[in-house]
């Protein structure tokens, strides 16, 4: 956590304009308390041991809702939008909406520091919801547990051996085989090439806005892969960029000023159930 506080949003675009880097895009991600990690939801409880169950029952007991819908990417967003733990994390590219997160209170966290995340991402890094990396790092959520391990798989067998050699023997490898197989039932041209770093790395996925949420919210999502085996989520440590956090005060004074900057609850939520539930909030007597 940096030394620099948030207690303004002014101060906020001060910190955003020293971030920017060249070739590099910001993304952002508020939480209302100052969790250890900032990792997806399926990272807890142990879930994770249960990933493809949870997505295939899922899938099950709510078959009209994926009727037809072939991309395991927007699948999983559609199950993140519920409230499945999934292996994405919501962030967005507007500072302002994250900072909304960030002040957001109940009666647990209302006395406590919020939580403002800065993501500088290599443009490298940044795919579009039908890019085949997107597709192949998605469908990991398909395989069992312990039907996906590639951490001992070596980078090279000898120095005698080509790249392109090495990308074929990783290929024929049974684990990826079985990727292979639910990436071609999604895109049936997909080659038969997998990268083993592309597995193993963290992606920033910008969505099909076909949700007012995702809309609202200027959302994107990060996709995590593997470490090593699929018992474990790609490493902030071992990524390309690392998450910068900075804490948030004086929050009551900023979510009054956001709302008259138009970000209110009703607006961010755009469900009914969510706007009535701000309305009564805002008109009752106190």
């Amino acid at each position: 956590m940096h030394e620099f506080k948030i207690n303004s949003i002014s101060a906020l675009l001060e910190l955003i304009s020293k971030t920017k880097k060249e070739g590099h895009t910001l993304y952002f991600r508020g939480q209302k308390r100052q969790y250890e990690t900032i990792m997806p939801s399926i990272d807890r409880d142990g879930l994770l041991e249960s990933e493809d169950k949870l997505f295939k029952e899922f899938i099950i007991r709510n078959p009209d809702e994926f009727k037809g819908q072939r991309s395991t990417f927007e699948i999983l967003t559609k199950m993140q939008h519920y409230g499945l733990p999934t292996r994405l994390l919501d962030i967005t590219t507007n500072p302002l909406v994250a900072l909304f997160f960030a002040v957001e209170s109940d009666n647990e966290t209302a006395s406590e520091s919020g939580d403002f995340i800065i993501y500088a991402i290599p443009d490298r890094f940044i795919k579009y919801y039908d890019s085949d990396t997107v597709s192949v790092v998605s469908n990991i959520v398909k395989r069992p547990s312990n039907k996906l391990d590639i951490s001992k798989i070596a980078r090279k067998l000898s120095d005698q051996e080509s790249k392109e050699q090495w990308i074929n023997r990783f290929n024929r490898h049974t684990h990826i085989k079985y990727l292979l197989h639910e990436i071609k039932d999604e895109k049936p041209y997909f080659s038969h090439v997998i990268q083993k770093d592309h597995l193993q790395s963290i992606w920033c996925v910008k969505p099909l806005l076909n949700n007012r949420r995702i809309i609202k919210q200027d959302g994107a999502f990060l996709l995590f892969g593997i470490d090593g085996t699929k018992r474990k989520l790609a490493d902030y440590k071992k990524a390309e960029f690392q998450p910068l956090r900075y804490q948030v005060e004086n929050k009551v004074e900023l979510r009054e000023q956001l709302e008259l900057l138009g970000f209110s609850k009703d607006k961010i939520y755009p469900e009914m159930d969510t706007t009535a539930d701000y309305l009564k909030d805002k008109y009752k007597k106190s």
